[in-house]
């Protein structure tokens, strides 16, 4: 009876052994950060109307000295480069809430070592720039600075990195949810002795007339179903049978500088790839997935579609040289062998 006992506690032992070794080895889920807390998903939608009259226009152009004379400004689009300084623009696109302006920069290659400010001086003078031309989104309390950075560059003589430009890159956070993507974007370059060098933005105003649409749970895919959606973009951008490692996952809104913005997952990733020497390499990727079942615009290519492209573009290709048609007519008969 004892020897029995005695088994049994051993068998139990060493199968909890087993079990807390495997919850070493066993990495641990990936953060996920939720800022729907309180199921306030919604769809907003943008407004498509073009703006009337560009303000920011005509006061940009003049800060563009002789060059900005050149600009015609009478309320509509302009797109307008320097012929002779490429570095001086001023590009605009009220329909798609984008205008892109920059003063010349062409002083600022070479060792030339800029004074730039402190900082929080810096940043105060972007916003003041932004608020001085009309470049502030309606409602100011959507603005917020998500990034401070900079420009390097190496000087040619002894290879002495130098602090070139100031950065500040401003998104949108609506309710709370920070919104990532390609619109709802805002950045402002400042250089020597804090001028604001050049300022790219991409922001479109919340419909007036159109009330955000509340997103029911039935609507939302769950995490699994986009974690393997993300899986088949990864594999489309890296190849077939490539695994990301997942670090963290967000769920905010997405805004792609089209007609809505909408709740949607970010994946950040590590994917390991086979490098041109053969050697594997990790690289940072990050994905992004609609939340909602049926999108109301697509945030990622379908993979059906860009295999279809892909196989049109090769036939393509392969009617207009003839050499490719033999080398193709060669790999098919091999084939057959």
């Amino acid at each position: 009876m004892k020897q029995y006992l005695f088994l049994t506690i051993a068998i139990f032992l060493s199968v909890g052994a087993y079990f807390g070794f495997m919850s070493l080895q066993m990495a641990p889920p990936p953060p996920v950060i939720d800022y729907f807390q309180d199921d306030n998903l919604s769809v907003i939608t943008l407004d498509k109307a073009p703006v009337a009259k560009l303000s920011a226009v005509g006061k940009l152009s003049g800060r563009l000295g002789n060059a900005g004379q050149k600009i015609n400004n009478n309320g509509t689009d302009v797109n307008f480069q320097n012929k002779d300084d490429a570095s001086e623009y001023l590009i605009s696109n009220s329909a798609k809430g984008r205008l892109s302006f920059s003063k010349s920069t062409k002083n600022y290659g070479d060792d030339f070592k800029p004074r730039l400010l402190d900082a929080g001086q810096a940043q105060k003078n972007a916003e003041k720039f932004l608020a001085e031309n009309d470049l502030n989104p309606k409602n100011l309390s959507e603005l917020k600075l998500v990034h401070a950075g900079g420009l390097r560059a190496s000087s040619a003589d002894d290879g002495q990195i130098i602090d070139k430009m100031q950065t500040f890159t401003y998104g949108r956070v609506l309710n709370g949810i920070p919104v990532s993507g390609n619109g709802s974007r805002i950045v402002v370059n400042v250089g020597d002795k804090g001028e604001v060098l050049g300022v790219s933005k991409t922001w479109k105003e919340v419909s007036p007339n159109t009330k955000a649409r509340v997103v029911n749970k039935t609507e939302l895919k769950s995490q699994a179903d986009a974690q393997k959606e993300f899986g088949q973009l990864v594999n489309m951008n890296f190849g077939a049978g490539v695994s990301p490692e997942i670090k963290s996952i967000q769920k905010m809104y997405y805004d792609g500088g089209d007609n809505f913005i909408q709740p949607a997952y970010f994946f950040e990733t590590i994917v390991t790839v086979t490098g041109e020497n053969g050697k594997k390499e990790k690289q940072p990727f990050l994905g992004v997935v609609p939340m909602l079942k049926t999108a109301p615009e697509a945030i990622n290519p379908n993979p059906a579609e860009v295999k279809n492209i892909a196989k049109q573009a090769q036939i393509g290709q392969t009617n207009k040289d003839p050499n490719l048609k033999n080398k193709a007519d060669e790999r098919s008969g091999n084939d057959n062998k």
